[in-house]
Order: structure tokens, then sequence, then C-alpha cells
């Protein structure tokens, strides 16, 4: 398959050429690729990226299947431009066992229509459990979310000893105690678990990752420590309190919305973080009336930020270095992230000059509902590639259910 006159996208610029591709991989890149008897995509006018990761999502498998499946999370995934998915621990039962990975593996391996990952839990005493699955990252709770993972200090320390060095620990920064003293979870709450989880980083001379990065406190802070890398969440950049009424029962999430300046102050250290991930976390509007806490945005996350493009907020080539080449990076994943020789095939060519409203009821996610509900948006996901198959196209799943495969665990 040749894919002709595609404006591709990377961290480094914008180039207009041909994509040759042969099976799973990109075997050409250049100005007139020529090869007889290919299938021809003519792409111009079109961007193309590669294939979107999102190092972040909760896809509720196994134990909440009512609210999102590896099938659903998937489908949403690539309708957003998203060929890669990393899926987090705090299930029913969690991912805190070799067993339990294997479980989860199985899992998507049957139902998932993109590619996937996972990563691992800690808890107060798994240690040796850690040990045997040797996981790429492992995810520490620091302050209670759903499913109740949060741990003590002093098993976070030895997590942090014991885990291998060069693999990243990734972060829920919320201080608990803190949060018990002052009734409320706000910006302090962050601050302080990341300043304890840095410092503690430094000790053990590791690799950390913060997860959604609220504030730009918590950016400097983190940043301040030369292993760490951050993870910034599409709703603390286009949400803040003042949407919380037009929420209503759905306005709940962790680390919650924060105040208009500090959304603002939030973009304007973009150039500071590492990635953007979604922390996909759906709820049915039942139990959001409950309080539960978490946005659905895997579908969207890609979209609001090629719109933030088109509006001069940011550049094609940051939204690719956030969304395309820094996530594999991070996460160790070969073979993706940029559109060059010898890499898979997952491009997502996207119209810039066209404009679509986000509607819950259009969305792939069981849970039906969307916190940037009404929204219009420039920036449309034309045609999805995975591996070198069409696997979205003219708003419909063309991947069969399974065609996803493991890239991480």
């Amino acid at each position: 398959m040749i894919i002709r006159n595609a404006k591709i996208v990377s961290a480094k610029g914008i180039r207009e050429v041909d994509i040759l591709i042969e099976g799973e991989r990109i075997r050409k890149v250049g100005k007139r690729v020529s090869c007889s008897g290919e299938e021809t995509v003519d792409a111009a006018g079109l961007y193309a990226f590669f294939g979107g990761m999102d190092a972040h999502v909760h896809f509720r498998v196994p134990g909440a299947e009512w609210k999102e499946d590896f099938y659903t999370g998937t489908c949403a995934a690539l309708a957003g431009g998203i060929t890669t998915v990393l899926d987090m621990p705090n299930t029913n039962p969690p991912t805190i066992s070799v067993n339990a990975l294997g479980q989860k593996k199985e899992m998507a391996r049957k139902d998932s229509v993109c590619d996937f990952g996972f990563h691992f839990g800690a808890t107060e005493n798994n240690f040796e459990e850690v040990k045997k699955a040797s996981p790429s990252s492992l995810k520490i709770y620091m302050g209670q979310s759903t499913g109740g993972m949060a741990i003590s200090e002093s098993a976070i320390r030895r997590h942090f000893l014991e885990f291998e060095k060069e693999k990243p620990i990734c972060i829920h920064a919320e201080d608990e105690k803190l949060a018990h003293e002052l009734g409320e979870r706000n910006a302090f709450v962050s601050s302080s678990a990341v300043c304890k989880a840095i410092a503690w980083a430094g000790e053990c001379k590791r690799r950390v990752h913060l997860c959604h990065a609220s504030t730009n406190t918590e950016i400097i802070l983190a940043k301040s420590y030369a292993k760490a890398s951050v993870e910034a969440a599409p709703h603390h950049l286009f949400l803040s309190q003042k949407d919380e009424a037009r929420l209503g029962v759905c306005r709940e999430v962790r680390p919650p919305l924060r105040g208009e300046e500090d959304r603002a102050t939030l973009w304007g250290a973009l150039a500071q973080v590492d990635i953007i991930a979604s922390d996909h976390a759906p709820h049915t509007l039942s139990e959001k009336k409950e309080g539960a806490c978490g946005f659905p945005g895997v579908q969207t996350m890609l979209p609001l930020m090629l719109d933030s493009a088109k509006k001069g907020r940011i550049t094609l080539e940051e939204v690719a270095r956030l969304l395309c080449s820094n996530p594999p990076k991070i996460f160790g994943i070969e073979g993706k992230g940029e559109i060059k020789e010898g890499n898979f095939a997952d491009i997502v060519l996207v119209n810039m000059e066209k404009k679509w409203k986000v509607k819950g009821e259009k969305m792939f996610s069981k849970c039906g509902w969307t916190p940037y509900e009404g929204m219009e948006l420039f920036g449309v996901i034309e045609k999805v590639f995975l591996r070198g198959e069409t696997a979205f196209e003219e708003g419909e799943v063309i991947a069969k259910r399974g065609s996803g495969k493991l890239v991480m665990h």
C-alpha cells in the first residue's frame, strides 16, 4: 500500500511525502515513492500522524464491564486516532499478581481492536509478585481513587527501592493524610505528594512518572528531578471549576478540576510536560450521581489537541510530541511513535479543515456521556491504519475484534 501526498507531522516538523507500507511495517518514506501494483491511498490535503498512544486508560476489565470493556474502549481509542493504550491496574480483582496480569492479557487479546499494554499495581505487600511479573511499569496510588489502592508511605518507599530503577513508577500524586486533615483535595494535596515522590525517587536514583499533573506547581516540582517524566490530562487543560455547574453530577474527578488560573498556567507549562494522557475513567450516569470520580476521554483527547492547534494555542508538532512520539519512549515500546522506515504502520489521517460536534450519544464508550458535550472541534479523524490494515474509516471501526496486540506488560 502507498499513501501519497500526506503532510506527515512529527515532533521535528511537517513534510509532504509518500509512505510505502509492506505488511505491518513502513518500508519507505520519501518523495514520489514508486512501487508497481500497490493499493494507493490519496491523502492530498490531509495530515498524517503516527497513531496516538494513550498511556493512561481504565477499561474496567475485569469486574466492571457494564461501563467499559476492551472492545468498546479500544473502539473509542481508534475513533479518536489512538492506536495503542496502556491500561491501569485498579480493576476488580486488581492487576497486582502474575495470575491477575495473565488473565487480563487473555481478556484483552480476545476483544481489543487496537494495541494494548498494562501497568502493574503496587500494594502494601506484593513485592514478590512485582519481582515475578517483572512488569514494564508500576502504578502507585499515594491517595485513594477508584479501586481503593492507596498504600502507606513505608510501602511506597520499599517499592521505590526494589522495583527496577530504569523502569518508570507511575504516581497518582495525592497526599492522603493531608487530604484527610484538610477535608478537601486541593492543589496542596497534590503538590505535597509530588514533593515526597520526587524526594524518594532522588534518594533511590530511580525513574518516576507523574500522572495527571493538574497544576504548574506540580510540573515545576517534578521537573526539578532529571529522572521524572510528567503527564497532563485533557480535562485539566480544557475544563476548570467554572464548568462544574454545567457538568452537575458528572463533575467529580481525581485530581479535581482546578481554578481558571491554574488551567491557564497549565497551558503555559505545556512545554515542560512530556505526554498527554486521557485518564479515561468511564462511569455510568447513575454511578456519577452517587459520587463516582472520573471522566471518559480516550476518544476526544487527540481531537481536542488538534482543535487547539488549529486555533494557534499549540503547534501540530507539539501534538505529535505529546501524543505520538514521547509516550512510547517513556514506556519502552519499540516500533511506535514516528512515521519512519521500519516502524509499525500505525497511521492516522486527519482533515484539519473539517469541524464536528462532540456528542455523548455518538461516543463508542459504554458510559454514553462526555464532559465536552456540545463542543465544536476542528480536526476530523478520516482514517486510521493499525499495523498496515485499515482499522477505522468514515466514522466506523473496521478492525476485527481481537486484532489488537500486546505491546507492554
